[in-house]
């Protein structure tokens, strides 16, 4: 069952986040949304993914157009507190956690996206991607029991239940939640 979902994962987001290369638009992936209890949600393969619980971190550039796609993209369908930014140009603090990023995972590229699910983080990815498929995103990272890191077209699996990992995981929580340089021990958030 894992397979599936990473091959599922990976048909969502190959070409989409790889490099910043651009999503051309097309039809829709998520499913469709549903309201109750004043909440929005859907439902992806039998698990609620509730949109306010969804959260992006961003580093990017403003001279970057993938970047300023993305900053319109998330609030567009997310709503507009569901983006934090972090603006590398001009930035020392900035550039100085994004060397990190660089130096845990390998990203190199900007936008660096991280997305959390009600405090957790679920993905990381480099480039541009389809946004409408972040509760698709979530949903396959808990089914497998990790977080998904996408970088230069291709896709990781994290696995929560691998201490290197949790490590690694801990270290980009501060990174990209905290936005601060994670302490020598830190622990997935």
């Amino acid at each position: 069952m894992k397979k599936v979902g990473i091959v599922l994962l990976l048909v969502i987001l190959v070409g989409l986040a790889a490099g910043c290369i651009s999503d051309s638009g097309g039809s829709s992936t998520s499913p469709s949304t549903t309201t109750s209890g004043g909440q929005d949600y859907v439902v992806v393969n039998g698990t609620k993914i509730y949109l306010d619980e969804i959260h992006f971190y961003m580093y990017g550039m403003k001279t970057c157009p993938h970047c300023r796609k993305m900053k319109e993209e998330i609030p567009k369908t997310y709503g507009e507190n569901s983006l934090t930014y972090y603006e590398l140009v001009g930035n020392q603090e900035n550039e100085k956690l994004f060397q990190r990023i660089y130096q845990l995972t390998g990203i190199q590229g900007v936008p660096a996206i991280a997305i959390t699910y009600n405090g957790t983080l679920y993905g990381i990815i480099e480039g541009e991607f389809k946004v409408n498929a972040t509760p698709q995103i979530i949903q396959q990272a808990m089914a497998n029991n990790g977080t998904f890191l996408v970088v230069g077209g291709k896709v990781y699996l994290l696995p929560w239940d691998n201490e290197d990992a949790k490590k690694t995981l801990g270290e980009l929580y501060v990174l990209f939640v905290k936005h601060e340089m994670p302490p020598e021990n830190a622990t997935a958030g």
